[in-house]
């Protein structure tokens, strides 16, 4: 197992500098290397609130806290010095590793925790599966090398179902107070952890014990007391709730508000719940294994539900079915509540599925070898493992051959002077050159206050009318496909309309119209001199890998326009 988890690492590591070095990162929704001074400050500064809870931006500030001094200590201290050293590409490149390797690290743990669930309640030999299927999961494996805080809830979550499985035992006093306290991290990381305890803490923590005694003590309740009130004390320190309670109550309002329902991709009604599960069954088989290896993994549902239980408490049917209560409860309570269906919300069910694909794997083999030939079934579960690991190694290709250096080129060789102008937000920006020795100055416009800008260092933040380009007259301008996507013209689906965010921005008409003329190369006084594509190495092409492209994250295209000569 430990083999595995380290070659999943090592493998992690292999587009550890995707983005880097650089003053901002190309993770959406990631919380390197700019997000950690707002997630410490906000969560901590009394009525402010933030997006995240506390408890991971404290966990990156130790090992960053050096790097920070240094930054700090290096020059004058005034503010605005102290500024430019900090989000200066070292300093900015050094705590995007950090946050990285804590990322990596955190999720070899939650792929052992998986593993030892597995173990525990089936075989070494499938949680050995399991440990494969997981590593190879196109959306863990993503998120496991990034900054977003995804896969490190997932970890705490799994340590938490660890904990259940010792309740079930019942020989540790204590489990079920480290169950909270492993639940509490969980949604201290992000809150949509919840999710995945709502149908875990009744069902295993009340009805199946109640079940199998035919009674609960009062004993038992008193337990449960204890253990739910130092989980909420825990919860509330690391969560940053007890300490900034007016704006814990912000974000959750927040939360229930615009950060989910102005983005929601699916109507409130039974048409949309249906659409919104059509989607995410039909995605699970590019954001988890190709279509087979789902398939075995459904399949491995049922062989663990319908196994005779064997003779241990964890042998049993219901400690076996905790993965997929888990990632149901997850699925129905996050993913649906939400109404989305990309990757990441996506990311927790197919983590918890990857047991039962080990499971089935693990079947597949016990088979082979009844029938006399256990290489064969060998064999087939290797050939699976690899399909489903290069079909995840796509992604680390995308990676590798992001548009947005053919950008960064192109823009080096442009004329002394050259003034180029961009738009968006950082993570969909290359990474502009703006040393002194630059043949280009760079523009970033947009109609929101700059003061409300995460800034994009050395660059000019203008706030204008995006489309007023005749006015400003630059050299080039830079469009990336995160930024246009919003203005697309979309088909009318009841179903599946608009969000309230996309439908905003299609509602500027006059944004749109200066980004479809853009993109499709007819804007006055301009012509498209590149059209830079995420690029893969041609064994890739030939074994029919393409880009992925993940939360306007990876596969990103980027559009390139010059000023026609006059």
């Amino acid at each position: 197992m430990l083999a595995i988890a380290l070659a999943f690492a090592a493998s992690e590591l292999v587009t550890l500098g995707w983005d880097l070095p650089g003053s901002h990162g190309w993770e959406n929704d990631g919380v390197a290397p700019r997000d950690i001074f707002g997630g410490l400050a906000h969560n901590l500064t009394p009525g402010a609130a933030h997006r995240y809870p506390l408890l991971h931006y404290l966990l990156l500030a130790v090992p960053s806290l050096p790097v920070l001094l240094v930054a700090v200590l290096a020059g004058p201290l005034t503010g605005p010095a102290i500024q430019a050293r900090v989000l200066a590409v070292p300093t900015m490149t050094a705590i995007s590793l950090i946050a990285k390797l804590t990322a990596t690290a955190m999720a070899t743990l939650a792929l052992l925790a998986l593993a030892r669930l597995v173990r525990r309640t089936f075989g070494v030999r499938e949680a050995r599966c399991a440990a494969l299927f997981a590593a190879t999961n196109l959306t863990f494996a993503f998120y496991g090398r990034v900054s977003n805080l995804d896969v490190p809830y997932l970890m705490w979550t799994l340590l938490a179902l660890d904990a259940v499985l010792d309740v079930l035992e019942g020989a540790d006093a204590s489990a079920t107070t480290r169950f909270g306290l492993f639940a509490a991290a969980a949604v201290a990381t992000k809150d949509q952890a919840y999710a995945s305890f709502l149908l875990v803490a009744p069902g295993y923590l009340v009805l199946v014990p109640f079940v199998r005694e035919r009674r609960f003590s009062r004993d038992d309740l008193r337990r449960l007391a204890r253990s739910a009130a130092l989980s909420a004390l825990a919860y509330g320190v690391l969560s940053g709730a007890l300490l900034n309670p007016r704006g814990f109550l912000r974000r959750l309002d927040e939360l229930r508000g615009p950060a989910s329902q102005a983005w929601r991709a699916y109507s409130k009604d039974l048409s949309g719940l249906a659409a919104n599960v059509h989607d995410a069954c039909a995605a699970a088989s590019h954001a988890w294994w190709p279509l087979p290896i789902f398939v075995l993994s459904l399949a491995g549902v049922a062989v663990a539900l319908g196994r005779k239980p064997g003779a241990s408490v964890l042998e049993g049917r219901a400690p076996r079915a905790l993965p997929l209560v888990a990632g149901a409860s997850s699925f129905v309570f996050f993913t649906l509540a939400v109404g989305r269906a990309e990757h990441r919300f996506l990311l927790p069910f197919g983590c918890f599925l990857s047991a039962y694909a080990g499971v089935a794997a693990a079947t597949v083999i016990s088979l082979a070898g009844r029938a006399g030939s256990e290489r064969v079934g060998r064999g087939l579960v290797a050939a699976a493992v690899t399909w489903s690991a290069l079909a995840s190694f796509a992604v680390h290709l995308t990676q590798l051959g992001d548009a947005r250096r053919e950008v960064t080129a192109f823009l080096a060789r442009q004329r002394p002077g050259s003034r180029v102008e961009t738009y968006g937000l950082l993570v969909y920006q290359p990474h502009f050159d703006v040393s002194g020795s630059s043949p280009y100055r760079v523009t970033r416009v947009g109609p929101e206050p700059p003061r409300g800008r995460n800034p994009l260092v050395g660059a000019v933040e203008l706030q204008a009318p995006i489309a007023d380009v005749a006015t400003r007259r630059p050299d080039v301008l830079v469009l990336s496909e995160g930024f246009a996507n919003a203005y697309w013209a979309r088909g009318a689906d009841p179903a599946r309309p608009l969000s309230e965010i996309v439908a905003a921005r299609q509602r500027d008409q006059t944004t749109a119209e200066f980004v479809r003329a853009a993109v499709a190369d007819r804007l006055p006084g301009y012509h498209r001199a590149l059209l830079a594509r995420p690029r893969l190495p041609a064994w890739a092409v030939a074994l029919g890998l393409e880009p992925v492209p993940i939360q306007a994250t990876t596969g990103l295209s980027l559009w390139v326009l010059v000023r026609n000569e006059s």
